[in-house]
């Protein structure tokens, strides 16, 4: 079960890109409801099972060991870190048939507790039985599925990548949702088990990879050289022959992001190899990888990238890596080099970060840019940061952003913290406000039991 963890991490990741996407596409109903019940996947029970010899049921095993024996008990536990590996201890030592009623019980959770109980229940019943739970992914509702399913194929290819494949290879359909959030969320099917497979035999991925087609292949490639990127840079950059089109572009983009982690001359002197078409987006990558250790530097190179997304991105991670220092020098510079679309974009980490450090001087460099989508985005980042603040006194700062689907977000997440400090005066709130739609306010309510 070592797996499980970074597995965990993995689809957290994708499945808040997907929060968020659903979040800034007005569909707040999902994003804040829970899940209706459902007709009951197919019991497990299937010949393709794989069976723990030897072991006991939860209860004894609590009994035994001291680990958890249900939810609930993990749900009492005091800190994050120590519930996520008292769930990591819950699900590592049950049977399919115990996983698949475990889920079933996770129905009635909130959905931050849902997907992150989820993810590594899916992740572990991978290793026990892929097929049975891919089966019951496949029964829960789009969203929820599609969340869920990257996890499952991650965990079984760590495994089995071969048989992850053969699966992956029928059934593609299932994945299709895979990939399409770019890099906040994740890659293709394909790049996925490529990936976990790369760390096992990175020939046998690579020569899988490459019989794959269109975005996929060149993902899955991507993702094989990338991860020989990480111990031989210089052997990856070799094996790019024969590579040509958007196979060749993402693989030098990935092998250069991993290069710059450990030898940045090494990564520059690759990227001026390059054909000219393809040095920015190699470079942008790279910077982004500086940035974590070096943001000096990163931030002079950033301004080498050619102007457009590579460059953006590269600024919104300079930036972030500033402001964990110093938010005020992030945010001056990115007002000084950054493009429209890397300023809004950069707010949401650097004002967070401020937040931390000095939430008066945060708010008041937001407050006090012109109006337009920075100060909209540097307001809305505050609101949503200020969990210490007064509710009463950030909704009245988020009135002020001009975005009406930002402005309208921003209050209602400020409005269903206020709920549970205050109910009273949050709900005489709701009751007045032109800013929220009603749908919203029956939903705030609803949350709060009133």
């Amino acid at each position: 079960m070592n797996n499980l963890l970074p597995i965990a991490a993995s689809c957290l990741l994708a499945g808040g890109a997907i929060g968020y996407v659903i979040g800034n596409t007005g569909d707040e109903k999902a994003a804040s409801e829970n899940v209706a019940d459902q007709d009951k996947s197919r019991i497990p029970g299937s010949s393709r099972s794989v069976s723990r010899s030897g072991s006991s049921s939860a209860d004894s095993n609590s009994q035994v060991s001291g680990k958890p024996s249900s939810y609930e008990e993990v749900a009492n536990v005091p800190s994050q870190t120590a519930r996520v590996q008292s769930l990591v201890d819950l699900y590592s030592n049950m049977s399919s048939e115990e996983l698949a009623e475990a889920a079933e019980k996770l129905r009635g959770l909130p959905m931050g507790e849902r997907f992150l109980a989820g993810s590594l229940l899916y992740a572990a019943w991978a290793e026990v039985s892929p097929y049975d739970a891919m089966d019951h992914a496949n029964g829960q509702r789009g969203w929820e599925s599609m969340m869920i399913k990257p996890g499952i194929l991650q965990s079984w290819a760590a495994s089995d990548p071969k048989a992850a494949a053969d699966y992956y290879a029928s059934n593609k359909s299932q994945f299709s949702g895979m990939g399409m959030l770019g890099r906040m969320g994740g890659g293709t099917g394909g790049a996925t088990i490529a990936k976990e497979w790369a760390k096992q035999d990175p020939e046998g991925a690579l020569a899988w990879a490459k019989g794959l087609e269109g975005r996929d292949g060149n993902d899955a490639t991507s993702k094989v050289l990338a991860q020989i990127a990480t111990t031989d840079p210089k052997r990856a950059a070799g094996l790019t022959s024969g590579l040509e089109g958007d196979a060749l572009t993402k693989a030098n983009v990935d092998i250069a992001k991993e290069w710059a982690k450990a030898d940045w001359s090494g990564a520059e002197s690759f990227i001026n190899g390059l054909p000219a078409d393809q040095r920015g987006d190699a470079l942008g990558a790279a910077v982004r990888s500086l940035a974590d250790d070096n943001p000096t530097l990163a931030a002079k190179k950033a301004l080498e990238i050619p102007e457009g997304d590579s460059r953006d991105d590269a600024i919104e991670s300079v930036a972030e890596s500033m402001s964990r220092e110093n938010p005020a020098d992030a945010a001056a510079w990115v007002v000084a080099n950054g493009s429209e679309k890397a300023q809004r974009d950069s707010m949401r980490n650097v004002i967070g970060n401020w937040v931390g450090q000095d939430p008066s001087a945060a708010k008041a460099w937001a407050v006090a840019q012109p109006e337009g989508g920075l100060r909209d985005s540097a307001v809305s980042s505050f609101v949503m940061s200020d969990n210490t603040g007064s509710p009463a006194e950030n909704i009245q700062l988020a009135e002020t952003i001009s975005d009406e689907r930002s402005r309208g977000w921003s209050i209602g997440m400020t409005t269903m913290r206020w709920m549970g400090e205050d109910p009273k005066a949050a709900s005489s709130y709701l009751e007045s406000s032109e800013f929220i739609d009603e749908g919203m306010k029956k939903r705030i309510l609803g949350r709060s039991g009133r």
